[in-house]
């Protein structure tokens, strides 16, 4: 089998990936070839397969016009995405079957891909809406992390039309190589808490309280109970400005605060599994930070009404926070009240991932070979 594996995002995506390329290239029979969009990729797939001793994947760029690449010196990346898609739909129609991790790539098959099969590996967990999920129904496989993703997705009409599988998380398989590869330490000794804003400007936390949040946390710092902050936004924030929001954000940078703006270690649970709380709004890495149960607070500066809403069932796993007054008071607050919430985070870490928690690369590696295989 000739499988072709496309990464069109950042590198965040080798993460949930690249582990299940080399289970299929060490299958008899297979060629496995990875393309490439963003120019670090490469390191991030070769640190990754160093930790876990596997050999590297034949690596080839896409080939992109100039206009792509003029769309990428813009910071257009959606736009880029979609026309490096299009740009090489030919070269993808000669693999028997391209594997991608964003919805986005459903789009091929109304570009003319139609010899593959497509096949969606999930990345992140299921539980808020993404504007581009209904292009989930355009592939012809998709591998889940668990039966709450899959429950999820056909409450909404989804995975009707073709097969799907769940095969757990493979993220926890690179995690488990490379967990004790960085551990973070702060002069004073104290305990982190992390700061994950997502990038949706309609959702996010950070355009009006990240400033405020990390004020706070320099005022405590001196406290024996005083938490240290990393401050690690979705990557996909820093698309825009041309690097100016980066460097800005980089100046709040001091005793006690550290600022990540595109390092590794936002991508491969270097702070999700050392934090000792976790500050967020909606980003999926909250289901990587609770493969350990620890004290969450969530953050509505918006005063989105979240209560009914099944969006925003993270929610439920700590205290949401909708007054900037209560910020610190919240935080401070959230390891004596971690007991009223730990079952609630057990039992939802639960239900999105299947067991055992390592192994779904190989799974998901054995459940591709077993839809391409000849009837």
């Amino acid at each position: 089998m000739k499988i072709a594996f496309i990464y069109i995002a950042e590198p965040y995506q080798c993460y949930h990936t690249a582990t299940v390329a080399s289970a299929l290239a060490a299958m008899p029979g297979n060629q496995v070839t990875e393309y490439y969009s963003f120019p670090d990729t490469p390191l991030h797939l070769q640190r990754i397969r160093r930790s876990l001793d596997l050999p590297d994947l034949p690596l080839k760029p896409f080939p992109k016009s100039w206009k792509a690449k003029a769309l990428k010196r813009a910071r257009r990346l959606d736009q880029e995405r979609t026309l490096v898609l299009k740009e090489n739909v030919d070269e993808l129609n000669t693999y028997d079957a391209v594997i991608a991790t964003e919805y986005s790539a459903g789009i091929l098959k109304q570009m003319g891909l139609n010899k593959p099969k497509l096949i969606l590996l999930m990345h992140g967990a299921a539980g808020r809406y993404v504007k581009d999920q209904n292009l989930i129904d355009q592939f012809d496989l998709t591998l889940l992390s668990g039966p709450k993703e899959e429950t999820f997705f056909k409450s909404h009409g989804l995975l009707q039309n073709h097969a799907s599988k769940i095969i757990g998380y493979p993220k926890f398989d690179v995690f488990a190589a490379m967990r004790h590869e960085k551990p973070i330490h702060f002069a004073n000794g104290h305990p982190f808490a992390l700061y994950n804003p997502h990038c949706q400007r309609s959702l996010t936390s950070a355009s009006r309280w990240m400033m405020p949040l990390i004020k706070g946390f320099r005022a405590q710092l001196d406290k024996p109970e005083g938490y240290n902050l990393v401050v690690a936004p979705h990557i996909k924030m820093f698309h825009k400005g041309f690097g100016f929001k980066a460097r800005a954000l980089k100046r709040q940078e001091g005793p006690g605060i550290l600022v990540d703006t595109g390092s590794p270690a936002m991508l491969d649970m270097t702070y999700t599994s050392q934090a000792a709380l976790y500050i967020g709004d909606v980003s999926s890495q909250i289901y990587e930070f609770l493969a350990i149960p620890r004290p969450c607070v969530f953050l509505n500066p918006n005063k989105i009404a979240w209560k009914n809403d099944p969006h925003f069932v993270y929610w439920t796993l700590g205290d949401v926070v909708e007054n900037l007054h209560d910020l610190m008071p919240t935080i401070a607050n959230a390891a004596k009240r971690h007991a009223l919430y730990r079952p609630a985070q057990e039992k939802f870490f639960q239900d999105a991932f299947c067991a055992p928690l390592l192994g779904a690369s190989q799974r998901g590696a054995e459940a591709i070979m077993h839809y391409l295989a000849p009837t």
